[in-house]
């Protein structure tokens, strides 16, 4: 079966460069860029504009200067905080992360976390040869059931000859993960044509003729062809993703991504992605009455090869409880510090509280990791305290374990 998955929608959380501060619609058209200004702005920011490329296509969506300025009492924000989301056009486009990535880079934005990305999955039938629509109304029938989000939205039409239902949602709207299922050829109709994902349809065999929409059917026959899409909506909530060993046993591991970029910036990563979150949150049951939800058959639509790596979102980081021995330690040699005036106990307690800083890495990355690693980990950790990064986590450990080898220790 043909699929064709997309990032839909890409919105970062940043905060701009105090070299380039205010990067206002100004400050944009001062180096020739072209910027669209809007009249007013959002209940959160003062101002927002759109900058286009240099054939006029809208790039970016730029929303700034925060109301609620923490530099004024009681505000909530930096005053270099700002929203910058990827067009639509550009979110269809190869290498969406990369293009982002360089404006980014470009005007030294500092990325703090990804607020909203979407991700969607078009086809025209299941994996499985199930009819979506038809499938759909089997499950709003109560043939079906689905495990999580029990929250939902169904929309159709009301005729006397029957119900057409077209798009179906779960969760709420400030789920940490939202699923949705609808007709996205028909919404296309209904409302207006986007080329580009009809370029992208045509691309990846779902139709035959993106000016028309048409596909050949094995007989000869060209039909408009209806093409479905299950598209799941990340919230800012998603801190980080667990890796999930396989679809089977489910055995969740110790080993932890930060919600980045990086997991999303390839179109294999993208695969990935969308199977793992329709392992979890489209997951269907057969109804069989009096057995309970989690215990009856699956209803299997997508192929998923069961030794296949799956990763799964988490809401926050989990934090260490601050009552351990080591935390109560370093509050009291802090303290201690703070009222000493002997230079050699001053030397000790450094010495003391770097010790046990490198215990808790170590037991942060765990007995397998090397010597190199913890550094490594350290100093990572200081680096992006420092200036947080939008590239590689593992990237930039990499390479901080290179300059280690490199240096043969002697850079501690």
């Amino acid at each position: 079966m043909n699929r064709c998955c997309n990032i839909d929608w890409l919105e970062v959380y940043c905060t701009e460069s105090s070299r380039y501060f205010p990067c206002d619609a100004d400050f944009f058209t001062h180096h020739g860029i072209g910027v669209e200004r809007r009249d007013y702005g959002t209940r959160v920011y003062a101002e927002m504009f759109t900058i286009f490329d240099d054939k006029g296509m809208p790039f970016v969506e730029v929303r700034r200067h925060p109301l609620s300025d923490a530099s004024r009492d009681g505000g909530l924000f930096p005053k270099e905080a700002c929203h910058i989301k990827l067009s639509n056009y550009y979110c269809y486009s190869d290498d969406p992360i990369g293009k982002l990535r360089s404006f980014l880079a470009k005007f030294d934005y500092t990325f703090v976390k990804i607020f909203r990305i979407d991700i969607c999955n078009d086809f025209e039938k299941f994996d499985k040869g199930d009819d979506p629509a038809n499938f759909l109304k089997r499950y709003l029938d109560g043939k079906y059931s689905k495990l999580n989000q029990s929250n939902v939205s169904a929309y159709g039409k009301d005729t006397w000859e029957r119900r057409e239902w077209n798009s179906i949602s779960w969760g709420k709207k400030k789920s940490m993960i939202s699923t949705k299922l609808y007709c996205k050829s028909l919404e296309m109709q209904e409302v207006h044509a986007k080329p580009y994902i009809c370029w992208s349809w045509f691309q990846n065999g779902l139709i035959d003729d993106p000016v028309n929409i048409t596909k050949r059917n094995e007989d000869g026959t060209i039909y408009n062809p209806s093409i479905w899409r299950v598209e799941f909506s990340i919230k800012s909530s998603a801190k980080r993703w667990f890796i999930i060993e396989n679809a089977e046993t489910r055995h969740k591991r110790d080993i932890y991504m930060p919600h980045t970029l990086s997991m999303y910036d390839n179109p294999a990563k993208l695969q990935t992605i969308f199977a793992s979150l329709a392992q979890h949150y489209f997951h269907f049951k057969y109804y069989e009455d009096g057995k309970r939800k989690d215990r009856c058959k699956d209803k299997e639509l997508f192929t998923i090869t069961p030794n296949d790596t799956f990763v799964k979102p988490d809401r926050q980081v989990a934090q260490r409880k601050a009552s351990t021995l080591d935390d109560r330690l370093t509050h009291l040699l802090l303290q201690y510090a703070a009222f000493s005036y002997n230079p050699d106990i001053k030397q000790a307690i450094d010495t003391l509280l770097k010790f046990l800083e490198e215990r808790r890495t170590r037991a942060f990355a765990g007995n397998f990791t090397t010597s190199d690693d913890c550094r490594a980990l350290q100093l990572l950790i200081a680096r992006r305290l420092g200036k947080p990064s939008s590239e590689s986590i593992s990237k930039q450990l990499e390479e901080i374990k290179d300059i280690i080898q490199e240096c043969e220790g002697n850079l501690f």
